[in-house]
């Protein structure tokens, strides 16, 4: 099975693609099918050096979302945290209210012309299946928080450009890059230069 992921500008009629449907539901006991879709994920976001991805974005209509968050990406972030490789599957989230939101950096491997500050939740509860049909709640916040937000948002065919309202602070990779850049210490500059880096050599591949 060989995947690549898909954006949302490559289809013509954006509103059929799978990437603005909602997903299908699993059962359990897993098929090999799911099982297999599940290890290329892992592979396939492994080799981006995180941060989730979700099965809509390698075009196949199942509610698995894959997150990993690396120590690079910990380090350029206040409130986030490492976590290793997992699986989501059957997720949903609602919202903490009373815990606000706010405003950070997003980028999305399913879109190309547009990325920026994406109002999020702070704090979220979270219900999802592990692989082995576990069911999960938890109460999450951070930077994992938000990661969650966004691949759940994927799994209900919810894109970046959905939340991002004409008041955010928005542009192309590029531009948003520059921004975020200049936000950084100068230790955390020279490491977001290696990511970046590192991230279009793995894209030219």
């Amino acid at each position: 099975m060989r995947k690549k992921i898909i954006a949302i500008e490559d289809f013509i009629d954006k509103e059929k693609s799978v990437l603005k449907s909602k997903t299908q539901r699993l059962t359990f006991p897993l098929s090999e099918e799911d099982k297999n879709i599940i290890i290329l994920m892992k592979e396939i976001l492994f080799a981006l050096d995180g941060v989730g991805l979700a099965a809509p974005q390698i075009d196949i209509n199942k509610n698995i979302a894959v997150i990993y968050i690396p120590e690079t990406a910990s380090l350029l972030r206040n409130n986030a945290k490492i976590y290793p490789m997992h699986t989501l599957i059957n997720a949903e989230y609602e919202p903490v209210e009373a815990q606000g939101k706010y405003s950070d950096f997003e980028a999305c491997y399913s879109v190309k012309t547009i990325c920026g500050q994406v109002p999020r939740y702070n704090a979220i509860k979270v219900k999802y299946q592990n692989e082995e049909g576990v069911e999960i709640s938890t109460i999450e916040t951070g930077f994992y928080a938000r990661v969650i937000q966004h691949e759940i948002d994927h799994l209900n065919g919810v894109l970046i450009t959905d939340v991002l309202t004409p008041d955010c602070l928005q542009g192309t990779f590029e531009e948003m890059a520059k921004l975020r850049r200049e936000s950084l210490t100068e230790e955390k500059k020279i490491l977001f230069d290696k990511l970046i880096k590192q991230k279009n050599l793995t894209q030219k591949e």
